[in-house]
Formats: structure tokens, C-alpha cells, sequence
């Protein structure tokens, strides 16, 4: 049954072998990605395993590395994405105790992440990028009714379908109950990274929200029927929220915040406040962070003041062990696990512990350097529409790199994110005009022939 997942990767070869490698973009990997489960996956011998997303991912990455869709323009992100490659394949080939054990995981990183990053860098700009982002929304609010389902009787319906068809019983998750209520996850296999998508696709509606303003007849009837009633606009946020995931939670305030600063008269102004006011609650929340976490175990009032304790203490714990791992870290699946601390719910001390120095420093090169590139963006851009997509981007960019500090980059949003970092490397700032007579232009020409004429 498990090979039933391999069809994405069948469908995705026959839409590029028949040159539509657009539809095996938004009709395959998509819907793969944001509708079925991390966990419904398959392993062919001597390869790593593979979900049905990035079976459908793989063919369309390496058809674009062989015939790119556009003349590939070098930017430094390429070189860090390379580099970041690099280290995990170092750190698992050298650090791992079993290296064939490290490269399979490697390998899986790379089509994850790589593959991402080139479909993201590749096949979106200009012509796709309305088409995508409708797409992800379109997915998002289609899992409405059993994410509520989920939320209101605690079962999640692709978690039982999995173990009830497919015998997935060694998924590595369930439900779980906070406050009362259940955390819901839908398709995503974990309450967190669930929050972490929802947050993006919230980020990414806000450009559908500025279309919809300015042009009612440009997003389709379902997606003005959507946005009419300002659906996506009230769902998303609801997603989070019932995600019970404060990280994520907060993090969506950020990315609102963020995604203000366009529709000021001057954005200069616009940012400063937006900035003030970030740094001000940055501040406040630092110094009641302090104050929360410094207290005795027998003090703890509740599950979320002892879960705060629990990632202070992640930083003291793993710092020697940090120190020991030098440039290269131990490796993602031999690093060591200090007693009581095996979760480690800070991405960038994950990365730090797997690759060392060299990944950690790395990653954060590639963070700095995809805000920097959309802040240059914002500076140049003159188009209205093409502004707005630059702050959703970043707000989405913003508060993931934000999120990780306390979550794990993991299941879909690796791959999620490093799309989005190659999309912001190939943002074009080009008016709906303009794009309407590019797509157009891209259309192949007609072929006519000698036709029989019967009078």
C-alpha cells in the first residue's frame, strides 16, 4: 500500500514529459505538500524515505537544474544554500557513527532543501507567483471542516486513516490536549509545525487581500467569493490560535506588524513604527521572560511556565556539548542527549549540535541574507503589487527564522521554507499589466498547418 505514495512522482514525470511542468507544480507537488501527510510516505531499498510531496518535488527540481525555466542569475544565496549542503554532508559523512545511516538522511535534506530552493528560485517568477499563492490558500481552507473535527473531538482524520489503511502505526505523534482542548495539526504530523504553515499562508493571504482591493476580477470567482467574506483572512489566524503553539502565536503578531509598513504613505515612517513598536514588546517580553523562568521547580505554576523553564535550560545543559563539537557538530543522529533534556526545541542549537559551527553560522548567513535581499526589494520596487508580495514574503520569512528559536525545522516547512528563500532571490518588480502581456508573450505560438478544405 505504501507504494501507492510513489504516484506524485509518476504524475509529476508525465506533466514534465509532456512540457507542462507548471501543472506538476500546482496540481501535484502542491496539493501533496500542503494536503498530505509527512508520514504517508515510502522507501525504496537503499534510498531514504520519501513523502508523497517530495516524490512529486524531485522530477521537478531536476528538470529545472537540467532546462532552467529562466536564464539562472548567480546571487550570494546560492553559495550559502550550497555551503549549508555541504556542511550537513560533512557532519553526517565524518561526525556520524554509522556514515550510511548519515548520507541516506542527507540525501533526504537535499531533496528537501535544495530541490526546494531551486523550484522556488525557478518556476514561480513572474508568471506564477498570483497562481501559487491562490493555490496554497485555496489548500489551506480546504482543510476548514476537519480542522475544526479535529479541534472539537480531539481525532485527527488523517492520523486514523493512515493507521486504519495504510497501517502507519509507528507515526510518532497523537493528538494532543492543552488547556482542555485538543492542539489541532490536520495534515502536518505536529501541533508546532502546523502553527509554523498556518502563519505562512496567513503571511502569503495578505497579498491576495491587497489584490482584492485594488482589482476585484483579477483573483477568480471562488477566490473573490473567499475573500468577499474575508474567509482566509479570519481562518488562518483561527488555525494558529487552535494550534495552541505560543511561538508560533506570537510569531504571528510580528509578521501583522510587519506586514503593515506598505500601506503607510511613507514607508520610512511606517517602518520606524512598526520597528519602535517590535523592539518595545521585544524588550518587555525579554526582561518578563527572565523573571519567568527564574524561579525553583517547586515554585512552577503551570505547563507553559515549565515549558519555558525547560528551553532556558536547554541553553545551559548543551553548552559544553556545543563547544566539544567544534566545526563540524556530531551529527544528526549522534550527537550527544543530555539527561532529561532529549528535545531539543531550538533549531538553531540543533543545528549548531549536528553540524556545528560551520551549519549553525551558515544558517544564520542564509536568515540574514534573505531579510537583507527583501529589504533591498522593498527599497526598489516602484510597483504596488509587487511591494506588497515583498513584505508577505517577508513577514513569513520573519517569523519562521523567529519561531525556531523554540521549534524544530522539520517535515514540510524545510521544504516550505527554502522555497520561499529561493522565491525571494526572483522576485521581479513588475506591474499586472506587464505581467499579463509576459504571460502572453511565454505562450507558445500556434502551429498552423495545410488543412483539407471540404466546400
Amino acid at each position: 500500500m505504501e507504494l501507492l505514495f510513489i504516484l506524485p512522482f509518476l504524475i509529476s514525470v508525465y506533466y514534465i514529459q509532456r512540457k507542462q511542468i507548471e501543472k506538476a507544480f500546482l496540481n501535484v507537488y502542491l496539493p501533496c505538500t500542503f494536503l498530505v501527510p509527512y508520514y504517508y510516505h515510502f522507501r525504496l531499498p537503499h534510498l531514504p524515505t520519501l513523502s508523497a510531496g517530495t516524490a512529486a518535488l524531485i522530477p521537478i527540481a531536476i528538470a529545472l537544474l537540467i532546462q532552467p525555466k529562466h536564464k539562472w542569475k548567480f546571487r550570494r544565496m546560492d553559495l550559502w544554500v550550497l555551503i549549508f549542503m555541504v556542511s550537513i554532508a560533512l557532519s553526517e559523512l565524518l561526525r556520524e557513527y554509522s556514515p550510511k545511516d548519515g548520507m541516506i538522511l542527507w540525501l533526504t535534506n537535499f531533496t528537501e532543501m535544495f530541490f526546494g530552493y531551486v523550484v522556488g528560485r525557478q518556476i514561480i517568477e513572474p508568471e506564477l507567483r498570483l497562481e501559487t499563492v491562490k493555490r496554497i490558500i485555496f489548500l489551506f481552507i480546504a482543510q476548514t471542516p476537519l480542522a475544526f473535527f479535529e479541534f472539537r473531538f480531539g481525532q485527527n482524520l488523517w492520523l486514523n486513516f493512515g493507521r486504519s489503511i495504510f497501517g502507519l502505526y509507528d507515526v510518532g505523534w497523537f493528538v494532543q490536549l492543552r488547556g482542555g482542548t485538543a492542539r489541532i495539526a490536520t495534515c502536518f504530523g505536529d501541533t508546532i509545525l502546523a502553527g509554523m504553515l498556518y502563519l505562512i499562508a496567513m503571511a502569503l493571504n495578505y497579498y491576495l487581500v491587497q489584490i482584492y482591493k485594488r482589482d476585484k476580477t483579477r483573483l477568480g470567482p471562488r477566490m473573490n467569493w473567499l475573500q468577499k467574506y474575508r474567509l482566509p483572512f479570519f481562518l488562518l489566524p483561527m488555525f494558529v490560535f487552535m494550534t495552541n503553539s505560543r511561538m508560533p502565536m506570537a510569531c504571528t503578531v510580528v509578521c501583522f506588524l510587519l506586514m503593515q509598513i506598505p500601506r503607510f504613505k511613507s514607508m520610512r515612517t511606517g517602518t520606524i513604527l512598526v520597528l519602535l513598536v517590535l523592539g518595545t514588546g521585544g524588550g518587555i517580553g525579554f526582561v518578563a521572560f527572565q523573571k519567568y523562568t527564574s524561579v525553583s521547580e517547586d515554585k512552577i505554576t503551570d505547563e507553559a511556565q515549565s515549558s519555558a523553564i525547560y528551553r532556558k535550560q536547554l541553553l545551559e545543559a548543551y553548552a559544553p556539548v556545543l563547544d566539544a563539537g567544534g566545526l563540524l557538530g556530531w551529527g544528526q543522529l549522534s550527537h550527544p542527549v543530555m539527561p532529561g533534556l532529549g528535545s531539543v526545541d531550538n533549531n538553531y542549537m540543533l543545528v549548531q549540535l549536528s553540524q556545528g559551527t560551520l551549519g549553525k553560522y551558515t544558517f544564520l548567513v542564509i536568515a540574514a541574507e534573505s531579510i537583507f535581499g527583501l529589504i533591498m526589494c522593498a527599497y526598489r520596487f516602484k510597483s504596488r503589487e509587487s511591494l506588497f508580495l515583498v513584505f508577505s514574503l517577508m513577514g513569513a520569512l520573519v517569523a519562521t527564522f523567529l519561531a525556531l528559536t523554540t521549534v524544530y525545522l522539520g517535515e514540510q516547512v524545510a521544504q516550505v521554507l527554502f522555497m520561499l528563500l529561493g522565491w525571494a532571490q526572483s522576485l521581479e518588480d513588475i506591474s499586472y499589466s506587464r505581467l499579463g502581456a509576459r504571460t502572453e508573450a511565454s505562450l507558445p505560438d500556434a502551429k498552423f498547418n495545410f488543412k483539407r478544405v471540404i466546400a
